[in-house]
């Protein structure tokens, strides 16, 4: 990446005095990102964040103080534990089916979950485990049914939807909150097959949500992703689009649909070593017009974006100790400057580290606590 922004922005943080690997968050870019989110979705749909994507309260905070919200997408145990401890009246639609102990645990420590999240439902089999929980705890849970409607990763088809609304509307401690259907693979698609495959998840999902009780009338119905949301209307089936990823925009978010977006959110960490003209292990015979640099950390979900031209090294592999990089002989690097690089994704990356450092205006401004996996 040849861009003056990565260098500056490494200037930054070793002014800061940063010195083990962090997470940086361009604020200014950030903020950008949310009024493209706001300007592409369409204003009569409701807005949920992926926590998973976004795993920092204050940066929850922040997003939300510029997008209004519905809630939160929540995916384990430890992060919703956390949410629902740390801030009152969110409510969290749970992001994959949990196992019904998470649940109980959760439930047990967190007296108001019952009415603040909405439990995923992707089989019958799960439904008998999770009334069972009702049945033993006395509690009326909140249960949200995941259709498959086209990514075919588990959940409930079209023609299972009527069963299932049935056993949840017969039982007294069941309450039908609404319908989620995830479409990753849209996106992905090759141009040539999208339209059809679009056109089917959305048929998929109309069938399902018109089986639902008054064809889904005040009921959460949640669809879409980072890479979709702003392609749907409040005039289909669904009342609500999730996404959080493309926020902060890694990597594997680089698509047509975003971009507009910008990277905000990059691994930083010292070089430790500098090591130019390095010789081949083994091979010292042989010379080598290459600089090679050993970083505090490694094998990150992230490539590297800056000192330019560095790139993982083919000789010494991957390693989460001190990785190598290897970059052109002309490169004047030191050590203690910070290397950068560019996630891949946000979720489990943006909390590696356990601390977020908010940049704005190519200072660090604050220092914030991450949320568990």
């Amino acid at each position: 990446m040849n861009d003056p922004y990565v260098a500056s922005l490494s200037q930054s943080l070793r002014n800061y005095g940063v010195d083990h690997p962090v997470i940086a968050i361009d604020l200014n870019r950030l903020e950008s990102n949310c009024a493209m989110a706001m300007a592409g979705v369409d204003v009569g749909l409701e807005k949920r964040l992926v926590a998973k994507s976004l795993p920092c309260l204050p940066l929850l905070d922040q997003i939300r103080s510029l997008i209004p919200t519905s809630g939160l997408m929540t995916f384990s145990e430890p992060m919703l534990t956390a949410l629902l401890q740390a801030e009152g009246g969110t409510d969290h639609l749970i992001g994959k089916p949990l196992p019904v102990g998470s649940a109980a645990r959760v439930l047990q420590a967190n007296p108001d979950a019952a009415e603040r999240v909405q439990w995923l439902i992707d089989t019958p089999e799960r439904l008998q485990d999770y009334l069972t929980l009702a049945d033993q705890t006395g509690l009326s849970l909140r249960l949200s049914l995941e259709l498959d409607i086209g990514l075919h990763r588990g959940g409930l088809s079209a023609d299972q939807v009527a069963s299932v609304v049935k056993t949840i509307v017969a039982h007294p401690l069941a309450q039908l909150s609404g319908a989620m259907g995830y479409e990753a693979h849209l996106a992905k698609l090759p141009y040539l097959f999208r339209p059809q495959a679009e056109r089917r998840c959305a048929e998929a999902y109309r069938q399902a949500v018109a089986a639902l009780p008054h064809s889904g009338a005040g009921l959460c119905l949640n669809t879409g992703g980072s890479l979709t949301f702003q392609a749907y209307g409040a005039t289909g089936s669904a009342t609500e689009v999730a996404f959080g990823s493309v926020l902060v925009k890694p990597s594997d978010f680089d698509h047509p649909s975003t971009a507009a977006f910008q990277p905000a959110a990059f691994i930083a960490t010292p070089i430790l070593k500098t090591m130019p003209g390095n010789a081949l292990p083994g091979l010292e015979f042989l010379p080598r017009r290459k600089t090679d640099v050993a970083v505090f950390g490694g094998h990150f979900l992230a490539q590297p974006v800056y000192p330019e031209g560095f790139s993982y090294s083919s000789i010494f592999g991957r390693s989460s100790n001190q990785e190598v990089w290897t970059g052109p002989a002309s490169s004047i690097v030191q050590p203690g400057e910070i290397a950068l690089l560019r996630p891949t994704q946000s979720e489990a990356v943006l909390n590696q580290f356990g601390k977020v450092l908010a940049v704005r205006d190519g200072a660090v401004v604050q220092e914030w606590e991450t949320l568990p996996n």
